[in-house]
């Protein structure tokens, strides 16, 4: 007999996040970027990028959607994206 809920729900797709997980992923994740950065001589930029490809090697999706729909963060990836593009083009011509 199956009962009113059904307790293993089917779902396909890319996990959708309510506004709830990006509030607390963005305290703790932004918010360790910038306690991290206030060290004399650590930039926010260059430690936001070494965790970045960590986490892309790594495929953490939750932390991925987050910098995606962070304007600050994603600028960040493109530009350095685009400048290892023209590092990549420069040492192959």
């Amino acid at each position: 007999m199956i009962s009113g809920k059904n307790k293993n729900k089917f779902s396909y797709g890319k996990k959708q996040y309510d506004i709830f997980h990006y509030v607390k992923v963005g305290i703790i994740f932004k918010g360790s970027l910038d306690l991290i950065s206030m060290i004399p001589g650590v930039e926010k930029k260059k430690v936001f990028n070494v965790v970045d490809r960590l986490q892309q090697k790594l495929g953490i999706e939750a932390l991925n959607d987050y910098i995606i729909r962070d304007s600050e963060l994603i600028g960040y990836r493109i530009e350095r994206t685009l400048n290892d593009s023209i590092k990549e083009y420069e040492r192959n011509t």
